[in-house]
């Protein structure tokens, strides 16, 4: 008997730690106060710099820091390396509440050019910081957290730079497979630029539309390739047609009907 109310007290402690985290996690998306603007930069490739504005629209003080990674895209995972290619000016930063500071994204010539001749990705990512402690602050007084829960926020920005050596385009190839594991939409991007790929939809050779995907469906880095599965339905294998915006333009591709593949 013992032993029973033990477990169903362990079992009770359990469900209210979950049921409490579960609520701490959902807090943050609404108190939030850190804006970034622009969502996405763009370097020609002598740009020299770019502005990126954070404002803090909360009501204490916002810190955050900064930093640059090239982007890639390996083996269906998107993949991050420290890159010095581009420099963030400052790295860290401290808005007052209501304020604002423009962030400088600094290109470094060629660093990390290599043998790279399409665009180049990266991703810029803001983290807000802690809340700062009392001393931090400038106010004085003893050494320590300012009190209640810290919720961290984080924005990821995509840079691009253009390659040096012509105009860069997305150049795509698609293909429907039909698996044991469900219908997928392979896709590759043979181009020199990225593809930004928004409102997909799928639609029969009658032009019913079978699939549709709303808004923002990713991104396809030039050379990389990825598959979707989206949880598509058995009749997505029948799709003959894929529209959708590419780079913000309408686009539309034909496709097989999907065969039987492992």
């Amino acid at each position: 008997m013992r032993r029973l109310l033990s477990a169903l007290w362990s079992s009770l402690r359990l469900h209210h730690f979950l049921g409490l985290f579960l609520a701490l996690t959902i807090l943050p998306a609404f108190a939030a106060g850190l804006g970034v603007a622009p969502t996405l930069l763009e370097f020609a490739p002598n740009e020299v710099a770019k502005g990126l504005t954070l404002r803090n629209t909360g009501t204490t003080a916002l810190r955050a820091q900064v930093r640059i990674f090239m982007w890639q895209q390996q083996d269906g995972k998107e993949v991050l390396t420290p890159s010095t290619a581009l420099v963030a000016s400052p790295p860290f930063l401290n808005i007052a509440p209501g304020g604002k500071q423009v962030l400088r994204v600094i290109q470094r010539g060629d660093a990390g050019l290599g043998a790279v001749s399409g665009e180049r990705s990266f991703r810029i990512l803001i983290d807000e910081l802690p809340a700062a402690s009392v001393d931090d602050l400038g106010v004085g007084g003893k050494l320590g957290a300012q009190p209640g829960l810290n919720f961290l926020l984080r924005f990821s920005v995509p840079a691009f730079i253009e390659s040096p050596f012509g105009e860069t385009a997305a150049k795509l190839n698609l293909r429907l497979q039909n698996t044991e594991a469900g219908v997928k939409l392979t896709t590759e991007n043979t181009g020199s630029g990225r593809a930004q790929i928004t409102n997909l939809a799928l639609l029969s050779s009658e032009g019913r539309v079978v699939y549709e995907h709303k808004g923002l469906v990713g991104y396809l880095l030039a050379g990389s390739s990825r598959i979707w599965t989206f949880n598509l339905p058995s009749s997505a294998a029948t799709a003959t047609e894929i529209r959708m915006q590419v780079n913000g333009q309408p686009t539309r591709h034909p496709l097989a009907p999907a065969d039987l593949t492992d």
